[in-house]
Parts: C-alpha cells; sequence; structure tokens
C-alpha cells in the first residue's frame, strides 16, 4: 500500500490544501459492530488490488474471497503526512490513528451531506451508500 499512495498521499494532501476542500463526517456501519464515526479525507471500497491506472489501493484484496477491501483515511485525529505513510506500510495495524483498512462482505457508508464519489467511473452524490459483495456469483476463468 505505501508503494501506491506513499507519493500519492502527498499528492492527495497538496490537492486537498490547494483546492481547500474539506472531509465528510460520517459513520460506517457494519452489521453486528460498533458504528465507526468520524471524518474522512479519502476513502476506497475495492474487490480488487487495483484501481484505474494500476493504483494498487488494496494491496490485501483477493478478487474471489467474498470480502470487500474498504481503505479510509481519517481527518478527525489530525492529519500528519508522516504518520499516514508509516501507517500504510501496514494497513491493517488496530493501532493505527489515521489509516483504517478492513475487509468485510457488508456494510454501509452514511453523511448528513451527499457524499461525491465516484462509483466504477460515474460520479454519484448521495448520503448512504451501501456495500456488499456476493461471493463466487460470477462464474470465471482463471
Amino acid at each position: 500500500m505505501k508503494k501506491a499512495l506513499g507519493g500519492a498521499a502527498y499528492t492527495l494532501m497538496g490537492m486537498v490544501k490547494a483546492m481547500n476542500l474539506s472531509p465528510y463526517e460520517g459513520r460506517v456501519v457494519i452489521p453486528g459492530e460498533e458504528t465507526i464515526e468520524g471524518s474522512m479525507l479519502f476513502a476506497a471500497v475495492a474487490n480488487n488490488h487495483f484501481a484505474g491506472g494500476g493504483f494498487d489501493v488494496a494491496p490485501l484484496s483477493k478478487i474471489d474471497d467474498g470480502l470487500l477491501d474498504l481503505v479510509a483515511i481519517r481527518s478527525d485525529r489530525g492529519v500528519q503526512l508522516t504518520n499516514i505513510n508509516k501507517e500504510l506500510e501496514d494497513p491493517m495495524n488496530p493501532d493505527n490513528v489515521h489509516v483504517t483498512y478492513r475487509q468485510l462482505a457488508e456494510f454501509t457508508i452514511e453523511s448528513d451531506q451527499k457524499l461525491h464519489c465516484n462509483l466504477d467511473g460515474e460520479p454519484v452524490k448521495k448520503k448512504k451508500l451501501r456495500f456488499s459483495i456476493r461471493p463466487r456469483h460470477l462464474r470465471v476463468a482463471f
């Protein structure tokens, strides 16, 4: 993950500061678990390693494991690029403060304001985004 996002984290932060963007307040609702609340600067959901352009956004994902990988950079705990880069080296570390990386079968991201998202190349604005996966639903030859 650091290989892909290390430099990109600086680019992302530069864009946020240059464009004066603000993080989204919201929550991640996971069935059977406590809701995660706070501010997110960046979030990605994937069922494969790579996003467009070969960006390795979810290095632990497997296309056939029945899980979606959620990667989020929280901003409600301050934004320190050196700490974010260090946490990207071990995204699953439960002691991470800024980087959250979870592998889940289903979850919902909610906000009181519309979230500006890109879903598989299509721009979307919604207050609630529900994600789930149907394991082994498509027959694909490897």
